[in-house]
C-alpha cells in the first residue's frame, strides 16, 4: 500500500486499460437475482466474499450458461509454476520443477514487475491478470534480476487454470449436485476395525438431510468406500467437490458404503434440479 500511495502522489498510476476498466454503470451485490433471494431469508445483513461469487454462478445457471469451468476463477500464480513472497509479493518465492515458469527462466529471487505490461505489486495484481489471460497461449513478463531487466513469455498449457484440488472454495456447490449428507475422515482405529485400508476413501456419515440421500437407503455411521468406483481417500469437503464436478443434477450415481463389516451398493437419483433454486 506504501508504494501504491507513492505512485499516486508521483502520478504514475497506469492508464485505463482491461485490468483497470471504468465501469459504465454502478452495480452492487443486490443487484445479482440469487442474491436478493438469499438476502431476503438471512437475518443478518452481512454479505460475504464468496457470496457474490457463489450468487453469479447460480445466475449463470439460472440463465443456462453456467459452466463447471467456472469455479477456477483468479487463479494462483502457482497454476504455473509461480510461487510468490507472501510479504514481498512480487518476489519470486519458489519455481516449480517442469512447470511453465521454469521453462520461461524464471529463477527464484526475481522480481516480477510485469504480466502482459500491467505493473505487478501484489498478489492480487498478477491473479487479476491471470483472470484474464487466454485459455492456451502465451503470457509475456517482464522481470528485475539485480540490477538487469529483462523479459520472456510464459507458455500457458491446456487447462492451466484447473487446479487437483479445488475444494477450498465454497462456490463449487453451484456446478453440481450435493450429496445431502455430511461426514468426517474415519479414524486409524475404525478403518482397522472395518478392514479399510489406510489411503483409501472412508468417510463416516455424521447426518443426512436430502430426500434423495434418504432414499438411497443411507444410513447414520455407515463409512462411504467410494463413488461410482472412485475409491481415492478424501476428506469430506473434497468428497462434496468431486460430486459437484463429476456430476450433474439429474445423475444417478453409485455410492458403496461399509455398514458394520459389508459392503452395501446404493444408488443416489439426484432430482432434476437445486431444491429451491
Amino acid at each position: 500500500m506504501r508504494q501504491v500511495l507513492v505512485l499516486h502522489a508521483d502520478n504514475k498510476v497506469q492508464p485505463d486499460n482491461r485490468y483497470e476498466p471504468v465501469a459504465k454503470s454502478v452495480s452492487t451485490p443486490e443487484d445479482i437475482p440469487p442474491m436478493k433471494k438469499m438476502m431476503s431469508r438471512r437475518k443478518e445483513s452481512c454479505i460475504h466474499c464468496h457470496d457474490i461469487k457463489g450468487s453469479k454462478l447460480r445466475h449463470q445457471r439460472e440463465l443456462g450458461t453456467l459452466k463447471k469451468s467456472m469455479i477456477y476463477t483468479y487463479p494462483s500464480p502457482s497454476r504455473l509454476g509461480l510461487h510468490l513472497d507472501p510479504d514481498i509479493q512480487y518476489k519470486v518465492r519458489a519455481i516449480e520443477e517442469d512447470s511453465p515458469a521454469q521453462a520461461a527462466g524464471i529463477r527464484v529471487g526475481d522480481l516480477i514487475r510485469t504480466l502482459d505490461k500491467q505493473r505487478v505489486l501484489t498478489f492480487g495484481d498478477a491473479t487479476r491478470v491471470l483472470e484474464l489471460a487466454p485459455e492456451t497461449g502465451e503470457l509475456k513478463v517482464s522481470y528485475q534480476r539485480g540490477l538487469q531487466m529483462s523479459a520472456t513469455t510464459i507458455q500457458l498449457p491446456k487447462g492451466w487454470r484447473k487446479n487437483d484440488d479445488p475444494s477450498w472454495r465454497s462456490t463449487t456447490g453451484a456446478v453440481g449436485p450435493m450429496s445431502g449428507i455430511w461426514g468426517r475422515r474415519a479414524t486409524d482405529q475404525q478403518r482397522k476395525q472395518q478392514g479399510l485400508e489406510d489411503d483409501s476413501l472412508a468417510l463416516k456419515v455424521t447426518y443426512i438431510w436430502a430426500p434423495w440421500a434418504k432414499a438411497a437407503g443411507v444410513k447414520h455411521n455407515d463409512t462411504i468406500i467410494a463413488v461410482d468406483g472412485y475409491k481415492a481417500d478424501m476428506k469430506i469437503r473434497q468428497f462434496q467437490t468431486h460430486l459437484h464436478l463429476n456430476n450433474n443434477w439429474g445423475d444417478k450415481v453409485k455410492i458403496t458404503v461399509r455398514r458394520g463389516n459389508k459392503n452395501v451398493d446404493l444408488t443416489f437419483q439426484f432430482p432434476a434440479g437445486p431444491p429451491n433454486k
